[in-house]
């Protein structure tokens, strides 16, 4: 007979027994003997949040070699206590599975948290500034150091900061703060070192007073009238500000911050999985993997024992408009697909469709707000491959070498193109083999249930899922609401739509285009509310704490294929938990502004059964 120890990690409680019988049987085998099993950890005297199919709350949770072997009451789970068992009273305190960002640019996390301004609060020019300042006090540039801010945001601000400001508080440093997507905003300095100086025309270059042509709708260049005195003679022109918005735009400041390579990014990786997990976060997706680069710095961190939380999948790509037998190439080169352990998995291939609300780019049906004041021309956004036959062709080079698809959708036009080559080939896929699990996905997904191209009840009947990213209706609902229109804005992300239709929807933050804070991304989800103005887009399409979480949980471990082992605290899957300091989950629910605390009140972080975080100067 084989032992229960060998055994037990295969039990699925749900689909079998209660834990109670669980832990009944366990108990019963030896009674007079002490327990059959003896855990390693016991979490006792908390409201532990299952995140199980019934959203079960215990009270108490059982750890042996790092899989969960009990949850219930006190009682239960104390029955797996031994004389090497540590029993860790809570008094009341949270315990909730992992949290699971499933849309994260992983890799400049660490950079970002340590050596760059946060400009996501920030909510004025003079504010951007004061970031700036706090960098320079905190970091203590020398002359000629580049400063580096991220997640600006121009609705959110009464004016736009300007280069001449960005000089009067880094006089001696290039300045380069990124915009939370698609622009830049830069100092004077950053000009002088490509080469183009305010008092010397002729190192103007030919868009320093004119668009290129080739701008499309998001591109935009700011001016503003500047006395420029050149040759003994001043007059008045307009400048650039030093901020740009839209790809090409960007692209016109050709100098960038230097990184220190291979080596800076490998110490990235470990500071970013430092600050993920003080944030209770023990899963995440990177959506690209940069053509194999992230993958060869993920690896070798994994190498120095640095990856202390799970990397689900790395999305391969980004595609763009890639010839499809150069995607093939790409593909038969590798020769792997789903390669990895329970910490590291390459899997996934990434498509781009278009570009987003916020840079007036998203693929619409319905032209963007205001556009005879933005455009001219009314704007249904910037296609990246219009034509159905290249992206299809591009879609079989990733789907003949095993590779799933997810696609970076943000108009419903977008989304509809991919849906429909997407249940084309799901159809043709279970055509040859019916119980084909394909668990692809929409990325971003803003507009799935607007007239003409909805395709909420078609992802819901082909299994294809809405990778979310909530933060944006906070911290970039302003600009949302500009560009779409307030009606437009309340369908966009129809969280409760997608998760009442059907539809499984995981939760990531798109770092560094937002926050990486996942209680941000819940609040949004219960709220719908912008940070800028605190108008709420689309009430009806808020959800409860319980739908918020698994988004945030099991759905993300769906999404990688892992919900067998992780995603909810169940019995035979991994200790992956989060204790916060809040006596009921549902406080969140009834007062929301609670997210903004809960970096602070994250306690531990567990994975695997071990500590992989503890709150500095905690009680636990």
């Amino acid at each position: 007979m084989p032992s229960i120890t060998r055994i037990l990690p295969n039990l699925r409680t749900p689909a079998s027994m209660s834990v109670a019988a669980v832990v009944w049987l366990l108990a019963a085998c030896s009674p007079s003997h002490g327990p059959l099993l003896e855990a390693d950890l016991i979490l006792t005297g908390a409201s532990v949040v299952t995140v199980d199919p019934e959203f079960r709350v215990a009270q108490g949770v059982a750890i042996r070699e790092g899989i969960i072997i009990g949850v219930g009451s006190d009682r239960e789970v104390l029955a797996f206590r031994g004389p090497g068992t540590r029993v860790l009273e809570l008094e009341g305190k949270t315990v909730l599975p992992g949290l699971i960002d499933s849309h994260i640019h992983f890799l400049t996390l660490g950079r970002d948290v340590q050596r760059q301004a946060e400009l996501t609060f920030a909510m004025s020019a003079r504010e951007i500034l004061d970031a700036v300042v706090e960098l320079k006090e905190r970091v203590g540039p020398e002359s000629g150091e580049w400063l580096v801010g991220n997640r600006w945001d121009q609705y959110k601000y009464p004016e736009m900061v300007t280069r001449w400001q960005l000089d009067s508080v880094a006089p001696e440093n290039p300045v380069y703060l990124n915009r939370v997507y698609r622009g830049v905003a830069v100092s004077t300095a950053v000009f002088n070192l490509i080469g183009i100086h305010d008092d010397r025309p002729e190192t103007w270059p030919a868009w320093w007073l004119e668009d290129p042509s080739d701008f499309t709708f998001e591109d935009r260049i700011f001016r503003a009238p500047r006395e420029v005195t050149a040759g003994g003679q001043t007059r008045v022109v307009e400048v650039p500000t030093g901020a740009f918005v839209g790809s090409r735009a960007s692209a016109l400041v050709t100098l960038s911050p230097p990184t220190g390579g291979f080596e800076d990014d490998v110490e990235s990786v470990r500071h970013g999985v430092e600050e993920m997990l003080s944030l209770g976060v023990t899963g995440v997706v990177d959506p690209s993997s940069r053509m194999g680069y992230l993958m060869r710095v993920y690896q070798e961190a994994y190498n120095r024992g640095y990856m202390k939380l799970r990397m689900g999948a790395v999305l391969e790509g980004t595609f763009t408009t890639h010839d499809p037998e150069a995607i093939r190439r790409h593909f038969d080169a590798i020769k792997i697909n789903n390669l990895g352990d329970r910490y590291l998995r390459w899997r996934g291939s990434k498509f781009y469709s278009d570009g987003g609300a916020g840079t007036r780019s998203a693929w619409v049906s319905q032209t963007f707000e205001g556009w005879e004041e933005f455009e001219g021309r009314q704007n249904l956004g910037y296609p990246v491959v219009e034509d159905n036959a290249l992206r299809e062709a591009q879609y079989r080079a990733a789907v003949d070498y095993g590779w799933d698809l997810h696609t970076h959708v943000a108009g419903d036009v977008a989304m509809r193109q991919a849906v429909d080559l997407y249940m084309k080939l799901m159809d043709e896929i279970r055509d040859r083999r019916p119980d084909a699990d394909l668990r692809w996905s929409l990325i971003h997904a803003y507009l799935p249930i607007e007239e003409g191209t909805r395709v909420l009840e078609d992802m819901a009947r082909y299994g294809i899922m809405a990778a979310a990213n909530p933060v944006f209706q906070w911290q970039e609902g302003v600009a949302f609401a500009v560009n779409l229109g307030e009606d437009r804005m309340a369908r966009t992300q129809p969280f409760r739509s997608y998760m009442e239709g059907g539809v499984v929807m995981t939760s990531g933050s798109d770092f560094p285009v937002t926050s990486h804070d996942p209680w941000i991304g819940i609040y949004a989800l219960l709220t719908r509310r912008d940070q800028a103005t605190g108008a709420v887009h689309g009430a009806d399409e808020t959800v409860g704490i319980a739908d918020a979480l698994r988004s945030y949980t099991i759905n993300g471990a769906y999404a990688t294929y892992d919900e067998e082992w992780k995603g909810s605290i169940e019995v035979g899957k991994v200790a992956d938990l989060v204790v916060v300091d809040l006596p009921d989950i549902h406080l969140l629910e009834q007062d929301p502004e609670l997210c903004f605390s809960m970096r602070d009140r994250v306690l531990l972080t567990l994975v695997d059964g071990e500590v992989r975080f503890r709150k500095p100067g905690g009680e636990l």
